[in-house]
C-alpha cells in the first residue's frame, strides 16, 4: 500500500482535470504509486517512473491486486527519458516538486 493514499479531494480534482481513459500515460515522478494506482486501470497503457529505486520498490508492493497488466514501473530520471516520440497521450506530474 502506498505510504500515503490520496485523498477523495486529490482524486475528484484529478478526474476533473484528465481522462486517462484508453490513452498512454506516462507518470513523471511517481513515487510510492500512490497516485498511479487509482488511475492506471483506465488507461491503455500506464508507464509510473521515478528516480528512486527504493521509491519503486515501494509502488511495487503497493500494486493492488489484480495486477495491472498495462502498468510499467519504469526507473528513470524525468529529465532524460529514453522513450520515442509520441510515445504518449498525456504526462502526469504531480508532487514531484514538493
Amino acid at each position: 500500500m502506498p505510504l500515503s493514499q490520496p485523498t477523495r479531494l486529490e482524486l475528484e480534482a484529478i478526474r476533473a482535470l484528465a481522462d486517462f481513459s484508453g490513452r498512454h500515460v506516462l507518470e513523471i515522478g511517481a513515487g510510492d504509486g500512490r497516485m498511479t494506482w487509482p488511475f492506471a486501470a483506465q488507461a491503455a497503457r500506464w508507464v509510473a517512473s521515478d528516480p528512486d529505486r527504493d521509491e519503486i520498490s515501494a509502488a511495487l508492493k503497493a500494486l493492488r491486486l489484480p495486477p495491472f497488466p498495462q502498468a510499467l514501473l519504469h526507473l528513470g530520471d524525468g529529465r532524460q527519458l529514453s522513450f520515442p516520440d509520441g510515445s504518449f497521450d498525456v504526462v502526469f506530474f504531480s508532487y514531484s516538486l514538493c
